[in-house]
């Protein structure tokens, strides 16, 4: 306790010669100063900590507005954050305890002790109360937080955990209390993964990181654990204090965010964005393992018709019924991406030569020409197909998605409803 700026204390007596005489006892006393205020009635006491600070009041329990111990209950009641010290009159051991079961830190009688006593049990008091009214506060924090908190002692035995950790893992107290720690160990990280956080936990005396733990009903979710050594005063391992934050949720909307950045609104297949992505890869692998690709560059015949005659709700569901058809034509290691409009493409990142990657786009103008479930009127579907193959026909997306295009480009002028392949000489692109 920092006491060297002194205390404040209210002094509550209403025998003015008593007061005077505590205050020169206790002024004359060695340590901490003192300063004092003084009022001779309950509700000037009352007044003055409503609009003031003390450290410490003194009582006497006989005032002229108030007796006995229900002075001080009222007392404690307007402010139970400040230490209260009984100076009376009355020896009753009956009435010490109720004083101390009401909030009081000491009860002393008047004229028992001199004044280097009286000050050792104010400043005891002071500090007994700051001490409690930490402890209040912490484990306040501790029941109320929405973070999950296990502290263990030094072997890793559960000593306590907060509701908000019964909350997320979904294990009761009893269940957990005195068990180890491997209540953590979820089955999904190596055995390595947790000697490591052990080690630097010894080293540095903190560790941080997500882990994926296993809850009671045996779902494994992420979490970011934060584990600190509580070490005492001489510097031994007291135990460990785990902060947990459930970042399931966090994680749900990120691969929300995430599907949104990257998937079609209309379709559901692969954006542009994406797509990007997958055949940069599938460029990558293929070069790697010296294997072939295609990519499929798919361009509806007769839909602006569809559009037209039918208008834009029927040619949404129209381009939705076709994402669902060639997605369920390939394989599930190919991909398929709308490119914008009535433009599709469709990745092939393993084929077994030019007639495999015909093949496929056979299919897809199979699918193409099937009837529709909604009215496209006298409208007829079809599509243009062009094929870049990788490496032939480049080794870049710029070079391939050029050559695609203009395969398809060569379908369209041919009559529709066709494949190519690319035939023109390879984009130094």
């Amino acid at each position: 306790m920092d006491t060297r700026d002194g205390l404040s204390c209210l002094l509550i007596e209403d025998n003015i010669a008593d007061a005077q005489l505590i205050q020169f006892l206790l002024d004359e006393a060695d340590g901490t100063p003192l300063a004092f205020t003084h009022v001779t009635t309950l509700n000037e006491a009352l007044i003055d900590l409503s609009r003031d600070s003390f450290d410490v009041i003194l009582v006497d329990l006989s005032l002229p507005d108030s007796q006995g111990l229900e002075t001080l209950e009222t007392l404690h009641s307007a402010r139970a954050d400040i230490a209260i010290v009984v100076l009376t009159g009355l020896d009753a051991t009956e009435t010490a305890i109720g004083a101390v079961q009401r909030g009081a830190q000491d009860y002393m009688v008047k004229g028992r002790g001199d004044g280097q006593l009286v000050k050792r049990s104010i400043l005891y008091a002071v500090e007994r109360h700051r001490a409690n009214q930490r402890l209040l506060l912490a484990e306040a924090a501790f029941r109320n937080i929405d973070t999950g908190i296990m502290v263990t002692d030094a072997t890793g035995k559960v000593v306590r955990v907060n509701p908000a950790y019964c909350r997320i893992s979904g294990y009761r107290q009893s269940e957990v209390i005195a068990s180890q720690t491997n209540v953590l160990r979820s089955g999904v990280h190596e055995p390595q993964f947790y000697d490591d956080l052990w080690r630097q936990l010894r080293e540095t005396g903190a560790w941080e990181g997500e882990i994926w733990s296993r809850r009671k009903d045996g779902k494994v979710a992420p979490e970011w654990l934060r584990i600190n050594v509580v070490t005492d005063a001489v510097g031994g391992t007291a135990g460990y204090v785990a902060i947990f934050t459930d970042i399931a949720f966090r994680r749900r909307a990120e691969q929300e965010l995430l599907r949104q950045a990257t998937t079609d609104p209309l379709t559901g297949l692969a954006n542009r964005q994406l797509f990007n992505r997958l055949l940069a890869s599938t460029i990558e692998q293929a070069s790697r393992y010296q294997r072939e690709a295609a990519l499929l560059f798919l361009d509806l015949d007769g839909f602006k018709a569809v559009n037209d005659s039918r208008g834009h709700a029927v040619g949404d569901t129209v381009l939705r019924e076709i994402a669902g058809r060639l997605r369920g034509a390939v394989r599930v290691s190919d991909e398929v991406a709308r490119l914008g409009g009535d433009e599709f493409v469709v990745i092939l990142p393993e084929v077994r030569g030019r007639n495999a990657a015909a093949a496929v786009a056979e299919k897809l103008l199979g699918e193409i020409k099937r009837p529709f479930a909604c009215d496209i009127g006298a409208a007829h579907l079809t599509a243009s197909i062009g094929i870049a193959m990788i490496p032939d026909h480049g080794l870049s997306q710029d070079q391939l998605v050029h050559a695609a295009d203009t395969a398809m480009y060569q379908a369209k002028r041919g009559g529709k409803n066709a494949i190519r392949f690319f035939s023109g000489p390879v984009a130094a692109c």
